[in-house]
């Protein structure tokens, strides 16, 4: 597997199949953006008012609900784009399930919702993997703020938190990417065969595992690029110039306007790196199971 040439071959599929991967995975991805906005109204309107255990400072939103209702609409657009790659891999066919099986009459053209066994399971791999790292940030967290506490002079001055703090969010990009990135991995696999085989899935990347990370950073990284170049873009837009903080509201869309293309681009880049990585070192995918 080389790696500049999977990338490309990536890049590639989605340029080509780029309409019927958006069919697939807007409206999982829009429903995860409207529900964590919804979430973060309810609890953060009022501060004050949050109770404190359902804060967390490793989640986005500051509390660990984020976590488990993000994951659910995660193993979705997986499930789709894997379908997708599965059963309709030629330019311009699109497979498009109309909701699910009990709910069809209330189903949309061009949105697809599936909460079929199989997306649930996966949907709790994702939100347990979700939940460890954003735990061990925060104790990590707590960690870091007890050890300059502990080693310098109150009170803190930029210069005393700043190399460490970059540290910090070099190690955490670092270690959150290569756990995020096998996640992944595995639970594109479990979608893909219909069991979950992590050891099987480990070995079937014997002499590659260096790659893959490779190129699943690769993607983490174009995004990240992406989505930060343009949030920094839309906050010197509108942040006001006289310094003043920017309301709640004003920070809500800022926040949740600029999540919901970029998780739309990083789940189906993430989702269609796996498959292509999968459909060369796994057994092939039944068409329609991906998302049953």
């Amino acid at each position: 597997m080389r790696i500049s040439k999977t990338v490309a071959r990536v890049f590639g599929y989605c340029r080509a199949n780029a309409w019927s991967l958006f069919v697939a995975a807007w409206f999982p991805c829009f429903l995860t953006t409207l529900c964590l906005a919804v979430l973060a109204l309810i609890l953060f309107a009022d501060p004050e008012q949050v109770p404190t255990w359902l804060l967390s400072p490793g989640f986005a939103p500051r509390t660990w609900l984020s976590a488990i209702v993000a994951a659910p609409f995660s193993a979705m657009v997986f499930a789709f784009v894997l379908d997708r790659m599965a059963n309709a891999p030629e330019r311009g066919r699109v497979v498009v399930r109309r909701g699910i099986e009990n709910v069809k009459r209330f189903a949309v053209p061009g949105m697809r919702f599936d909460l079929g066994r199989r997306i649930l399971l996966a949907a709790l791999l994702l939100a347990a993997v979700q939940l460890f790292c954003g735990f061990a940030v925060a104790g990590e967290h707590r960690l870091f703020v007890a050890g300059l506490l502990a080693t310098h002079d109150l009170p803190l001055s930029p210069e005393d938190v700043a190399s460490w703090a970059m540290a910090r969010g070099v190690f955490n990009m670092l270690v959150g990417g290569f756990i995020l990135a096998w996640a992944y991995l595995f639970v594109g696999d479990f979608l893909w065969t219909g069991s979950f085989e992590p050891i099987g899935c480990w070995r079937a990347l014997d002499g590659n595992r260096l790659r893959f990370l490779a190129i699943m950073f690769i993607v983490f990284a174009i995004v990240a690029i992406l989505k930060y170049g343009l949030g920094l873009a839309v906050g010197l837009i509108l942040i006001p110039a006289d310094g003043a903080s920017p309301s709640f509201l004003n920070l809500m869309l800022m926040h949740f306007g600029l999540a919901w293309p970029f998780d739309v681009l990083h789940l189906v880049l993430s989702a269609a790196t796996v498959g292509t990585i999968l459909g060369a070192f796994r057994p092939p995918a039944i068409a329609s199971q991906s998302a049953r």
